[in-house]
């Protein structure tokens, strides 16, 4: 008798235990944000991405109750701030964005890479696809894409491309460029866009297959010259920028997405939370607008698509990266 009463109450203390472990987690669930978030932006200040989530950020402030605080982190092609979120402690308290570069073209370009896409993170929303397009500097006195494949036939390894770093979709259109059109154009990645932007302006760098909303505004001044978007359609803010497909190249799918994320192992409640959050935000036409405005084309989502668009575009650059023969200078 004394046995099954201790047994008893041993069971009934145990119980106690889990349901007090477990009620912090309901609370903070159920009340989440209670303190600033964290924004980790694995890229330099000013670019599309950058733009893009501050927008949503704003809102979701307004959304939630709570500053959400973006923190630019860049370098290495956007996996530094990347790893930095997939370390986080997963409370909800640090988000992040991750891209075509570090969340696909990453996999395939380093082989020690300290995160694992699929795994280390739990997705919450895509928001954007960002349409890429050629551009270069005036002095280099070319305006469309036959004229500067002659001009880097001409002089192998004389021309240079700037991008956003290794991996990009910048760096990955200009390989594939290469390779299409058996040109020696030299990679030099940049730390941020902005340094790049500068020198492309400048002439140190000659050309860059940029992300549209990064030099929409310089083509459109004159400052750079467009010789083609990777969209379907010309861009309606750059009418006198034809396609790729105009231009003679078919078949070059090159554009990023943005999409949000948080630690693994960040509770489902949290996620549930933001995922809600951002796609009542997606729905505002003021939003949307926004992000057009921007350059890009809003893409919305849910955490499921995400995951799988993430698995999808993990297998596709591994064949652009082995097709390209890319690699990291």
């Amino acid at each position: 008798m004394i046995d099954n009463l201790t047994k008893r109450l041993s069971g009934l203390a145990a119980g106690l235990v889990i349901a007090v472990g477990c009620a912090p987690i309901a609370a903070t669930a159920a009340t989440y944000p209670e303190r600033p978030v964290r924004v980790i932006v694995p890229f330099g200040v000013g670019g599309a991405a950058d733009v893009i989530i501050r927008v949503v950020a704003e809102q979701l402030s307004r959304e939630l109750g709570q500053p959400f605080v973006v923190e630019n982190r860049p370098g290495a092609g956007g996996t530094i701030g990347t790893e930095a979120l997939a370390r986080a402690k997963a409370d909800g308290y640090t988000i992040g964005i991750g891209s075509v570069s570090t969340h696909a073209t990453s996999v395939s370009l380093y082989p020690n890479l300290s995160y694992d896409p699929r795994t280390d993170f739990a997705p919450i929303y895509r928001l954007a696809a960002i349409p890429n397009v050629m551009v270069v500097t005036p002095s280099l006195g070319v305006r469309t894409m036959r004229e500067l494949v002659e001009r880097a036939r001409e002089k192998p390894g004389q021309l240079n491309f700037g991008s956003n770093g290794n991996g990009t979709s910048q760096h990955l259109g200009g390989e594939l460029f290469k390779m299409r059109n058996g040109v020696d154009i030299v990679h030099v990645p940049y730390r941020n866009i902005g340094g790049m932007i500068t020198d492309l302006i400048g002439g140190e760098v000659q050309v860059a297959f940029d992300n549209l909303p990064n030099v929409m505004g310089h083509v459109k001044a004159g400052r750079l010259v467009g010789l083609g978007v990777t969209t379907k359609d010309r861009w309606p803010d750059l009418p006198e920028v034809p396609t790729y497909a105009e231009a003679g190249v078919a078949d070059f799918d090159i554009a990023s997405w943005i999409g949000i994320f948080a630690p693994a192992a960040t509770p489902e409640a949290v996620t549930g939370t933001l995922e809600a959050g951002v796609a009542r935000i997606m729905q505002s036409e003021e939003v949307l607008a926004t992000i057009r405005k921007a350059g890009a084309e809003p893409r919305p989502a849910g955490a499921g698509e995400l995951a799988r668009h993430v698995d999808a575009e993990i297998e596709r650059w591994a064949q652009v990266v082995k097709a390209s023969n890319a690699k990291l200078d």
